[in-house]
């Protein structure tokens, strides 16, 4: 059941952004993205070390993610005027979001490369993936 839900938020915003949520390089706008992430979890790739992850992406500006390795982080994310997904954890790292043909989406870093991948999103928290307590951040230093 989760997995089919998951499914059809998928497919209701692959609508959403057929639907003018996506900038004219395949960018998704900030209004997209927002409602893509805001309150729900990702799940996909972190190709770099090969590894699958989920984050959680609380309304409240903080995330917490896991991967398959066990590794564990936590910060604070939002969504840039731009589309761009900023996050503050170890390091600040901005984002740009794309959607593939297949309907999942691609995050590429500052230098243009696909870092991850977005194959599954789920409505709410099913993982208790718990932001951290932070501190307050400022982005942009």
């Amino acid at each position: 059941m989760k997995d089919y839900m998951g499914s059809i938020m998928l497919s209701g915003l692959l609508a959403l952004s057929l639907s003018g949520g996506v900038l004219a390089d395949g960018q998704l706008d900030k209004e997209t993205l927002e409602t893509l992430i805001k309150g729900n979890t990702i799940e996909g790739m972190i190709l770099k070390w090969k590894s699958s992850y989920k984050t959680y992406f609380d309304p409240s500006g903080k995330y917490g993610r896991i991967d398959s390795k066990n590794n564990k982080e936590g910060g604070v994310w939002k969504v840039e005027k731009d589309g761009s997904l900023t996050m503050v954890g170890r390091k600040e790292k901005r984002r740009i979001i794309k959607q593939r043909d297949d309907g999942g989406y691609d995050v590429y870093n500052h230098k243009g490369q696909v870092t991850w991948t977005i194959d599954k999103i789920t409505p709410g928290n099913p993982y208790n993936l718990e932001p951290p307590d932070t501190p307050p951040v400022r982005f942009g230093k």
